[in-house]
């Protein structure tokens, strides 16, 4: 078929190799990294049919794989649902795939990515339904399940040269749906206080250079 890529880059993609067994599992795997290959290029619906020619005599297969590109898909719009809480633009800062570029598989993959490490989502999944009337544009679907971001330590404890010891800490890692991080630290024993109030924001500039402060008081008896 029509060869978008260059074909000894798809070749390499290949796992059945000549004179080895034949195998299903292997014709289907090496079906799908073809087409994730495509999709890094913007061919999101391309279709690579293998075909095997049996010879029943020599028990040998020869596996054709049929290749049809399709064209080259562009996103039309990034949509997130199941925010409540975190702010449209926590996400979208994080994605990778944009709007009006081609779409690639592998940018969408490494957008799911990098929300699922915010740590904010219990699950993160991501569809691209075509537009209605178009051939070549896609939407970029983002659904996320929210879950706890924060924290809430306390304890309570005696040392012979401090007496009672009292710890209180509470940290959330998504304040008011913002994505910044802010911190509180109480301690207090016989001998000491010590509080402490942190605040990071992990996006001051566009790139990602983040900005914290920390605001603390000590006092020793």
């Amino acid at each position: 078929g029509e060869l978008p890529v260059e074909e000894k880059d798809l070749q390499k993609l290949i796992i059945i190799k000549t004179g080895k067994t034949y195998s299903q599992q292997y014709v289907t795997a090496s079906t799908k990294l073809i087409k994730q290959r495509l999709g890094t290029e913007g061919y999101l619906f391309a279709e690579v049919n293998p075909i095997p020619d049996i010879n029943e005599e020599k028990k040998i297969v020869n596996v054709n794989f049929f290749v049809n590109p399709a064209k080259q898909t562009y996103v039309r719009r990034v949509n997130f649902k199941g925010n409540v809480k975190t702010d449209d633009h926590v996400l979208r800062r994080e994605m990778r795939q944009f709007e009006g570029t081609l779409a690639s598989t592998d940018k969408i993959d490494l957008s799911k990515l990098r929300l699922q490490r915010l740590g904010f989502f219990k699950e993160v999944s991501i569809e691209t339904p075509k537009v209605p009337n178009t051939t070549d544009q896609v939407d970029v679907n983002v659904t996320v399940e929210e879950q706890p971001s924060g924290t809430l330590t306390a304890s309570i404890g005696y040392s012979q040269g401090s007496g009672a010891i009292f710890s209180l800490g509470v940290s959330q890692n998504n304040f008011l749906g913002t994505g910044n991080k802010v911190g509180v630290n109480l301690n207090r024993s016989e001998t000491s206080d010590n509080y402490n109030l942190s605040f990071l924001d992990p996006y001051f500039t566009l790139d990602g250079v983040s900005r914290g402060y920390n605001l603390y008081y000590r006092n020793t008896k």
